[in-house]
């Protein structure tokens, strides 16, 4: 059997949840590799982060240093690779998609932005958020028909991009999740009701939302309530700094800093509820990690959100921009008198792409 070769280019992820998915990637088809007869070469920022066996790394260490030298990467440079190992999948795990020669390429899209109308607040506090949202659905459109499939997270971005771009050929694919618990428990005020927001403070997580709302309660709800946020305290970033030095005085807010990660597990675990109001996401998998929990969720009124739950009771949904609904289920949590609205999963399934293997078996069938 011949030997197909797959490049796999992920050279900005360097961080974060784009890097998870880079990192599930590699894992996942350093396996498939070995049983598939399949040579795989990764296209890495940092090819020290990996050692996964079975994939060769070429490392582009200058890739983040500006965006004039990732798309000279991308639409010039990878011309020269794609021409130099004969190629017979480019698989773009970054949402752009370069100017190569193969068989057949792929993309894998998972930057939300170009379906968010930036505010002043995001042009404030991260201005590229701002500019994410124009240029990356000018970008996005580059090359894009050249690809066999586009495959996205969830069914709101496949229909997104069907109108925006006029195109027909995009595969939903759910991100593959190892749900992690815990029996351990942190220790929290035992006379409190505990919420938890975790999140990285990014203007669009609507952070502001919550402060707004708890404003609004009366005094016998705020004595009875905490606010938990990871991330904010002691964090360099303009927003962050904003949200501490302008909410840390308020007694129902507690700030933390950067936790492991077992810490946030055993949050989850501690908690009584889990508040997600966040304007943009490809996924939310904090929603997917309470759910894991069982526990009560109050979420944002969009497509993102309903998706990610799929079939879950206990659950309700609030506006984005109305802190006096979302006032009145907190209240209403407190009380022990809230109805959850539930949700359904209402998506067909059937042509849905669930896991890595099945992506990978689908971009090399003949």
């Amino acid at each position: 059997m011949t030997k197909k070769t797959i490049i796999i280019s992920g050279i900005n992820m360097k961080e974060g949840g784009i890097f998870t998915i880079l990192e599930n990637c590699l894992q996942k088809i350093s396996e498939y590799a070995l049983k598939n007869n399949l040579k795989v070469v990764a296209l890495v920022h940092e090819k020290s982060k990996f050692s996964y066996p079975n994939i060769e790394y070429i490392e582009f260490p200058k890739a983040k240093k500006s965006w004039l030298i990732r798309l000279y990467y991308e639409f010039f440079y990878f011309k020269k690779i794609s021409k130099k190992i004969h190629t017979d999948v480019w698989f773009s795990l970054h949402d752009v998609s370069p100017n190569v020669i193969c068989d057949k390429q792929f993309v894998y899209f998972h930057h939300p932005t170009i379906f968010y109308k930036s505010s002043f607040k995001d042009w404030k506090f991260d201005y590229k958020i701002g500019i994410f949202s124009i240029l990356y659905q000018y970008l996005t459109q580059f090359n894009l028909k050249k690809n066999h499939t586009v495959f996205v997270q969830q069914n709101w971005i496949k229909n997104e991009f069907e109108k925006l771009y006029k195109i027909q050929n995009i595969k939903v694919c759910y991100p593959e999740y190892t749900e992690e618990i815990t029996s351990k428990k942190t220790d929290l005020d035992p006379n409190k009701i505990h919420f938890f927001y975790p999140s990285f403070p990014r203007t669009f997580k609507n952070f502001e939302l919550i402060f707004e709302a708890i404003s609004l309660l009366e005094n016998t709800i705020k004595s009875k309530v905490k606010f938990h946020f990871t991330t904010i305290k002691d964090n360099p970033h303009r927003f962050a700094k904003y949200l501490y030095n302008k909410y840390n005085t308020m007694p129902e807010v507690h700030f933390k800093g950067w936790i492991s990660r077992d810490e946030v597990l055993k949050l989850y675990n501690s908690v009584d509820c889990i508040v997600f109001p966040s304007k943009l996401e490809t996924w939310g998998l904090p929603l997917t990690e309470a759910k894991a929990f069982n526990k009560p969720i109050l979420a944002a009124n969009l497509p993102y959100a309903k998706e990610t739950l799929g079939n879950y009771d206990k659950v309700s949904f609030f506006d984005t921009e109305n802190p006096k609904e979302l006032a009145q289920l907190i209240t209403d949590f407190v009380n022990n008198t809230i109805h959850y609205q539930g949700n359904n999963d209402l998506f067909d399934k059937n042509d849905q792409l669930n896991d890595w293997n099945a992506i990978f078996d689908f971009i090399l069938k003949d």
